[in-house]
């Protein structure tokens, strides 16, 4: 039987989860600030799994399939998409860690994220990077393994409206018969930490917009406190008014990327019911809200875990490792055609920008 690890490069976390066949064989998290200091302690993790077959790698928002060992500086870009030459030189986080499994010759592989997939129609990927990283990509295998052993159903028979409610980042994909159709990605609603979508007319008030950009303005800041916790969140939701309104906001928009979601299905009376994944999901407050939310429209359930430590990305993750080997999981890989993505997350781009130079100055 195939060994194969799944990681996860969380914003809080990162997670590890390895399966022999379909028994798990390893499941541990460390915190995300532990990689960026010594990126090292994840592949010592990794290490101590001995004759690993595949190992399914941090991809960002992700290439089409290849192996680690055949990395270019410009597919570590384009997983990270950071342009400041200084930045990219620093040797922290998901690049470094995936410096460190090229150079020690260990069997990762890059997967796509949700724009590389052939099973999205080319006008939905028009002026979109962010249509869900890899990681929602591994999340949405999780839940289609819910579904067809909870339902008793065949991968193809799969529908379902996902929602990955990380401590960072919100993602909402569409899966119509086991294929992920579309997908709004985290960049593009409003997270626990992340602004979502930005207003055009304040992104040009703005003017020079960074990556620390996008990584604040929701509910944390919006409540008065960026750094904000889970535990934090629930004792003050009901109490702090400006925590309230920064929740009310939070499931606002996450409401309207749901319905707007929902337009995508070609028919809608077969979407069964919507998976909820992620850290801020497994918070009663907003699992209960947003039902009330839906109540009437979507029965919503938490997605089914398959590890008692890591999130459902990184056990997603190792299932891709094991369909890509021919394993238990193969015909829920086969049908997501992941072998057949292709392109990059900056094709059918139509707004100005310079793609040629950055991708020169990579050279």
């Amino acid at each position: 039987m195939n060994k194969v690890l799944g990681i996860d490069p969380g914003s809080l976390t990162w997670d590890f989860f390895a399966l022999k066949g379909k028994e798990v064989i390893l499941d541990s998290s460390i915190s995300t600030k532990e990689v960026i200091e010594e990126p090292s302690k994840a592949i010592s993790i990794i290490k101590s799994i001995k004759n690993l077959d595949l190992i399914v790698a941090p991809s960002g928002f992700g290439l089409p399939l290849k192996n680690v060992k055949d990395i270019t500086e410009k597919d570590i870009f384009l997983t990270l998409l950071k342009f400041n030459k200084k930045e990219r030189e620093q040797l922290v986080g998901l690049g470094e860690v995936l410096r460190l499994i090229k150079a020690e010759n260990l069997p990762g592989i890059i997967i796509p994220g949700v724009k590389h997939l052939p099973t999205i129609p080319r006008y939905r990927k028009i002026n979109k990077i962010d249509m869900g990283t890899a990681d929602k990509l591994c999340t949405v295998v999780t839940g289609i393994r819910d579904q067809i052993e909870r339902l008793e159903i065949q991968p193809a028979n799969a529908n379902f409206i996902m929602v990955e409610l990380g401590h960072g980042f919100s993602a909402v994909l569409a899966i119509e018969n086991g294929q992920v159709i579309d997908g709004i990605g985290g960049s593009n609603i409003m997270g626990f930490k992340a602004c979502g979508g930005l207003d055009g007319e304040l992104a040009y008030l703005i003017k020079n917009i960074k990556k620390n950009t996008i990584y604040g303005g929701g509910l944390s800041s919006i409540s008065g406190n960026r750094d904000l916790t889970l535990n934090q969140f629930t004792k003050l939701v009901n109490n702090d008014h400006q925590t309230r309104l920064a929740f009310d906001a939070y499931i606002s928009d996450l409401t309207k990327a749901i319905f707007a979601i929902y337009s995508s299905f070609s028919h809608k009376d077969i979407i069964t019911e919507l998976l909820l994944a992620g850290r801020c999901a497994e918070n009663r407050i907003i699992r209960d809200e947003i039902s009330n939310s839906l109540k009437g429209f979507l029965t919503v359930k938490l997605m089914q875990t398959y590890g008692k430590i890591s999130k459902h990305a990184a056990q997603g993750a190792a299932f891709i490792a094991n369909g890509l080997l021919g394993g238990e999981f193969g015909p829920i890989v086969n049908n997501l055609k992941i072998k057949e993505a292709k392109g990059s997350v900056l094709d059918d781009i139509y707004i100005p920008f310079d793609k040629n130079k950055i991708l020169s100055d990579l050279n």
